[in-house]
């Protein structure tokens, strides 16, 4: 049994699959539906996604809570009583209270909880770039190493991931403020797919990349991009999607065609994440073992 628990929460898209796979324990965020809150793990994706359409021409799109500080510390006493150490990968504080309600909890729990050393780190990013982070946290936890290693490890990671947005209607994201240096492209009356990106270069906010008049030109261009930036080594990628499974398979067989992959992961996006970018978005998440 490892002696360190990783956490992280599900801004990372991380599904419960993945989860159970590399042990992690997934903090969910909490998704307000006409004024009632939900653990968003507790949504019904299929449903969720197919109000998205009525709820947005209504003007009465869900809204998002971060996860509180008691939420964080109850989950703390309870990894507590098997672990030495716990670590919680959180997404960008760009995006959210997550990461710092995290670190409150853990202030919290140094007199409460003294034999469990605690650590909170910030991704910079969300996404398949946080879902990336944390699974390589969890790889390392299960390979025996103690929490110094697995802190380092998750630093050098934070700098190596990239994260990248694909989506053609950026009008959700901007009514939430998420992109301010790209709403020019959010007024456009042309009709383009963008590419933003919410990594570490970017300093955990979205900023736009790039943007293209189809959705093949753009995913050259996304392509093009991650050659420049990764050399020869082996990729690690992550794609989400948001009610796109049939279109998110092709493009993992085009990104195992296209690039030297290690492994490609695919899952949905959970409620509070569709709520910002609407059905149809992508998140193709990156690092390179060069």
């Amino acid at each position: 049994m490892s002696k360190v628990a990783i956490m992280t929460d599900t801004i990372s898209l991380t599904s419960q699959e993945v989860a159970d796979q590399f042990s992690i324990k997934l903090m969910p965020m909490s998704v307000i539906i006409e004024g009632k809150a939900y653990s968003e793990t507790e949504i019904d994706l299929a449903w969720f996604y197919e109000q998205i359409s009525k709820w947005k021409e209504a003007g009465n799109m869900p809204k998002s809570s971060s996860i509180g500080v008691g939420a964080f510390l109850q989950v703390y006493r309870e990894l507590s009583q098997r672990v030495k150490a716990i670590l919680y990968i959180g997404h960008s504080s760009k995006f959210g209270m997550s990461s710092n309600a995290a670190t409150q909890a853990k202030k919290m729990a140094e007199e409460e909880l003294p034999q469990t050393a605690i650590e909170v780190i910030d991704s910079f990013t969300v996404a398949a770039g946080q879902m990336l982070i944390a699974i390589e946290a969890a790889r390392a936890a299960a390979g025996g190493n103690n929490l110094p290693e697995i802190v380092e490890l998750t630093k050098s990671l934070v700098k190596r991931v990239n994260c990248v947005l694909i989506l053609d209607d950026l009008s959700l994201l901007a009514k939430g403020g998420r992109i301010h240096k790209a709403r020019p492209w959010a007024d456009s009356q042309i009709t383009n797919t963008a590419l933003l990106e919410a990594s570490s270069s970017t300093g955990g906010e979205m900023k736009p990349l790039a943007r293209s008049r189809t959705r093949h030109q753009a995913l050259e261009k996304l392509f093009e991009i991650v050659k420049e930036r990764s050399g020869s080594g082996k990729l690690h990628v992550a794609i989400n999607h948001a009610d796109a499974h049939d279109e998110a398979e092709e493009l993992k067989k085009l990104t195992l065609s296209r690039l030297p992959c290690a492994e490609v992961f695919i899952t949905p996006a959970y409620p509070v994440v569709t709520a910002n970018t609407g059905v149809g978005a992508f998140h193709f998440g990156w690092w390179s073992e060069g």
